[in-house]
């Protein structure tokens, strides 16, 4: 529901009746990082139409403090969702369609001019504060953030996103503002990243197609880019090397403290080096003024290429009530 028609048939009743509409595709539902301040205003909203997704794990099933107490939910859905008692609610039957038949009613009735569409807009284009600086930051090993900017130009030129999951695809799903995304779906699972870059290619052959995901994730799947070699289909993987499997180990940080941090260290490995050696591009980047040029690079090479680049291992970026907090 969240690209092509179906977003637009979103789009379109929520711009008929003015209220916000809200992708919810992440694995972290309500905390996924793209929505930046905004996973607060769904606590606020008396009523939350869920199109083609069921009030499941990622919405915590409706319960406080991410939905009201009071508010009410209803679902649509093209098959039976699970029984849930904060489901005001539940009908099936296909999404886009629904949505079509709610706006052309919509349209025929006067709503309230609130200004709620616009302030949840808002506030989920809000970041915080520091970001701006960790962006231009020079420091050495560079902040994902200073990938994303990077990456950022590559996109507004026309250049595909596609991310994977982990602590370095969590920031890239934050800082790097994309028309479309594809992102590694509400299952949570990792290494996807690049069979999907190579599905992308051969869906949008005209258009750069950049895969953004971590170390450990590389590892899933990074002889796919062999199958993007026999295929002729370019891509470009830019890995964030942290030489850790940092989402596990952010995880055991917060639940045992340093001292029982185990069994996530990683090398640093080139994994610019695998590329080249299937006959693709490779490139190594360890300083953020290298990484435009080295992008630039890896797209012109005309072959599926690995971009290398030296991260500092800082945990995804959460946001706690408003985009001033993260």
């Amino acid at each position: 529901m969240a690209r092509g028609r179906r977003w637009a048939a979103v789009r379109r009743l929520a711009d008929a009746i003015g209220a916000p509409a809200l992708p919810s595709e992440s694995p972290r539902g309500l905390n996924d990082p793209w929505l930046h301040g905004a996973n607060a205003c769904v606590a606020d909203a008396d009523l939350v139409m869920l199109l083609g997704k069921a009030l499941d794990f990622s919405l915590r099933f409706g319960r406080s403090p991410g939905f009201g107490a009071e508010c009410h939910v209803v679902q649509v859905t093209a098959e039976p969702a699970p029984p849930n008692p904060r489901a005001t609610l539940a009908v099936v039957a296909d999404p886009a369609t629904a949505a079509e038949q709610l706006a052309s009613a919509g349209r025929g009735r006067a709503w309230p001019a609130t200004g709620w569409a616009g302030e949840v807009a808002r506030v989920r284009a809000a970041t915080p504060g520091a970001w701006d600086a960790l962006r231009r930051s020079p420091g050495t090993p560079m902040h994902p953030l200073a990938v994303c900017a990077a990456l950022q130009p590559l996109v507004d030129r026309g250049a595909l996103m596609v991310v994977d999951g982990g602590e370095f695809g969590q920031w890239v799903q934050a800082g790097v503002e994309a028309p479309t995304r594809l992102i590694n779906g509400p299952s949570g699972s990792i290494g996807s990243a690049i069979p999907m870059a190579i599905g992308a290619r051969l869906v949008h052959p005209d258009h750069p197609v950049i895969a953004a995901l971590g170390d450990g994730t590389f590892g899933f799947h990074a002889l796919e880019l062999d199958t993007a070699l026999r295929y002729e289909l370019p891509i470009v993987a830019v890995v964030g090397n942290d030489a850790r499997w940092n989402a596990e180990h952010q995880l055991q940080l917060q639940h045992y403290g340093p001292a029982r941090a185990v069994a996530c260290t990683l090398l640093p490995t080139r994994y610019d080096k695998v590329a080249e050696a299937l006959g693709g591009h490779g490139e190594h980047v360890e300083r953020p003024e290298q990484l435009p040029r080295a992008l630039e690079r890896a797209l012109a090479s005309g072959k599926p290429a690995v971009v290398n680049v030296l991260i500092d291992g800082v945990a995804a970026p959460t946001f706690a009530g408003s985009a001033s907090g993260h």
